[in-house]
């Protein structure tokens, strides 16, 4: 019986390979020869009040593990997609950031992080 589980597991590693998550997102995948890498974005979990911005619409990043063998997604690596994606639209910061987290049906687990890019006004 154990023998049996252990095959499973060596055929489940072997289909998945080395990937262990996958990103979703609402924003589209940009050339990365035209983001900035190098531009800070902020993540803030709430408002902004002491500098005044314009909003560039919502920034929603799903990361999904691929199997159960994996650990969860946890929300430094959210923040770090939503940072790319933020960067992808020209955001300065991610404000209004709300997390959630659990399992799906085409996922063994998962972290989504929401919030809203802006461009900060000089």
């Amino acid at each position: 019986m154990i023998r049996k589980y252990i095959t499973i597991a060596v055929v489940v590693l072997a289909v998945t390979g080395c990937a262990s998550y996958r990103t979703d997102s609402n924003i589209k995948s940009v050339d990365a020869a035209q983001v900035d890498s190098s531009k800070s974005v902020l993540i803030v979990e709430g408002p902004i009040s002491d500098k005044k911005y314009e909003s560039l619409g919502p920034v929603e990043v799903s990361v999904k593990k691929l199997t159960v063998f994996h650990k969860d997604p946890t929300k430094e690596q959210a923040n770090s997609a939503l940072i790319e994606k933020a960067r992808a639209i020209g955001a300065d910061a991610a404000i209004n950031v709300t997390y959630d987290s659990g399992v799906g049906f085409t996922t063994w687990g998962y972290i989504d992080a929401k919030g809203e890019g802006v461009k900060f006004k000089e």
